[in-house]
């Protein structure tokens, strides 16, 4: 597999490294507006076919999916709840 760099703002280098998603290799942040981080060819062409497709930055696409993931958090520890 290979590895892609993408270019993201710090705020949402941050936000990624804070959800610790496993799909994307984070480096320490530098004190520059933006952060580089590598992806795998699937996630890259994924990222790449969404922000095209929904005339999006890749910031806005990588902040969509971080949204997402923590409504199916939220989503799966009230069915936890529930169940007890």
């Amino acid at each position: 597999m290979n590895g892609h760099v993408l270019e993201i703002s710090t705020y949402v280098f941050r936000l990624l490294r804070w959800r610790a998603l496993s799909y994307i290799s984070c480096t320490d942040e530098k004190d520059t507006p933006t952060q580089r981080i590598v992806v795998d060819d699937d996630v890259y062409s994924e990222i790449i076919d969404r922000a095209i497709a929904k005339r999006k930055t890749i910031d806005e696409i990588f902040l969509e999916i971080c949204r997402r993931s923590r409504r199916a958090r939220r989503r799966f520890r009230r069915i936890k709840r529930w169940r007890l």
